[in-house]
């Protein structure tokens, strides 16, 4: 149980970067031990990811002042240098790109003329082992120095998603006995070459953790009431520490001599220590399960995220009304409050809040449309964008009253017609059994037979 709580501390202390598909950013807030211990973030890639390290902390915008890239090939052997990105004509063929911008002035003019990122972004494609190595984003100006965004990049080996452990605390902890206990009693008991090497003469211990991941939103849609979950991610590491002095070391030995953790699935690691790196690249990541309460919202468990993100093609809310003229119509742009850039579109047009060039269209400051006394030439194609995500789109059609009444005076009919013809095959239907059983009815005279009591009462009938 102690061995469990000692991992456990150290996972939480290894939470630092926070990962948004690609991107890679730093946390301003998280659990540091040491100086030493918060000089870098651990960064996993495989090959040919796409990856975007952030010079900003999680959650924040850029600055915009001006900064660039440095980079350390090998920890301890080279000494940094600037990063230099790909210059190609077209942006798709540059593989390395830093999106530096030197002022804020500047991006506004180049916002004139092409989209442009305006944060201070490494973006490596098609990552390769050679893009291994320590970066870091350092600002041209007097920058403070608790202002980190290092990144301690390794190559890893990618992971068979289906093979993925998960569950709840107590699942973690048979998953620690199963997986962990085993690799961590070889790594400090075997006398195995590669062992006693790491022990005895480089002085480290090998430890293996889990490096959790922040927790994830409350899984609330499509959950029943009270099976609401949340779910985090711990990655299968090592830790590393010095246990003194080391004797000799090869080169290749000096990098693990330097860092604090590699992950288990590590390339690095299966070259330099084969027997290893085998024993802990196939130790599947833990995704843990913890209840939790909320309400539903789609869009903060990313069921709207491509409308949230602008890369929708098409709006997320749609309408059609049919108006008679004359009529008035109000319309609001759905999830926009006053702090949002909301835009109204008639036919392709900007309807501008408070211009009066047509008196049966007005926007006003509250970005609420107003069709008032309408006509057929306003019928169309009415759209808004909140943010420049395509929100809403409504069709209107005009049509005359006349056309309209007539319309519905027909459809009535019809209406009509359909209870008649059902009314009346009834009846006819009830005509032809009552004749086809005339013979089993019973005339008067049998009735007063069976009732001799009232003979006195309808006698005069007979």
């Amino acid at each position: 149980m102690l061995t469990i709580s000692i991992a456990l501390i150290f996972s939480t202390l290894l939470i630092g970067t926070c990962s948004q598909g690609n991107k890679k950013c730093r946390e301003r807030i998280r659990p540091v031990t040491t100086n030493d211990g918060d000089l870098y973030e651990l960064i996993d890639a495989t090959l040919d990811q796409k990856l975007v390290l952030e010079c900003h902390y999680c959650g924040e915008k850029d600055d915009s002042r001006p900064r660039n890239w440095y980079k350390v090939n090998k920890m301890g052997l080279n000494e940094p240098h600037e990063v230099q990105p790909d210059m190609e004509n077209n942006p798709e063929l540059n593989r390395i790109q830093c999106i530096v911008l030197l002022s804020a002035h500047i991006a506004a003019l180049a916002r004139n003329l092409a989209e442009v990122n305006t944060e201070h972004s490494l973006i490596i494609n098609n990552f390769t082992e050679n893009d291994t190595g320590l970066y870091y984003c350092l600002g041209l100006e007097q920058q403070d120095e608790s202002e980190k965004y290092n990144y301690l990049v390794d190559l890893v080996y990618e992971i068979n998603q289906t093979e993925i452990e998960s569950g709840n605390i107590s699942a973690w902890m048979r998953y620690f006995y199963d997986y962990f206990e085993p690799a961590n009693e070889l790594l400090r008991l075997s006398n195995g070459k590669e062992y006693v090497h790491v022990r005895e003469e480089l002085k480290l211990r090998f430890e293996l953790v889990s490096q959790w991941e922040p927790w994830g939103t409350c899984e609330v849609c499509g959950h029943a009431k009270g099976e609401a979950v949340r779910k985090k991610r711990g990655h299968c590491y090592i830790k590393i520490t010095q246990n003194g002095k080391n004797t000799s070391y090869a080169e290749e030995d000096v990098y693990f001599l330097k860092v604090k953790a590699v992950s288990c699935r590590s390339v690095r690691l299966s070259r330099v220590f084969p027997g290893i790196g085998n024993l802990t690249k196939v130790i599947p990541d833990f995704i843990q399960h913890e209840s939790c309460e909320g309400i539903c919202n789609p869009d903060a468990e990313g069921v709207n995220r491509g409308w949230k993100m602008g890369k929708s093609k098409a709006f997320k809310y749609r309408k059609t009304f049919v108006l008679p003229v004359e009529s008035h119509l109000t319309l609001v742009c759905p999830e926009s409050t006053l702090d949002n850039e909301v835009t109204w579109k008639y036919r392709g047009k900007a309807l501008h809040a408070g211009a009066a060039t047509n008196p049966n269209v007005l926007v006003d400051t509250f970005n609420t449309l107003y069709l008032v006394d309408i006509t057929e030439e306003q019928a169309g194609n009415y759209t808004c964008k909140v943010d420049d995500i395509k929100m809403q789109q409504v069709v209107v059609f005009v049509v005359p009253k006349s056309r309209l009444l007539t319309r519905e005076f027909v459809r009535h009919l019809v209406y009509l017609g359909f209870i008649l013809s059902l009314t009346g095959t009834c009846y006819c239907a009830g005509l032809i059994v009552t004749w086809n059983r005339r013979k089993t009815f019973k005339n008067f005279e049998e009735l007063i037979d069976e009732h001799p009591e009232d003979r006195g009462e309808y006698e005069h009938l007979l």
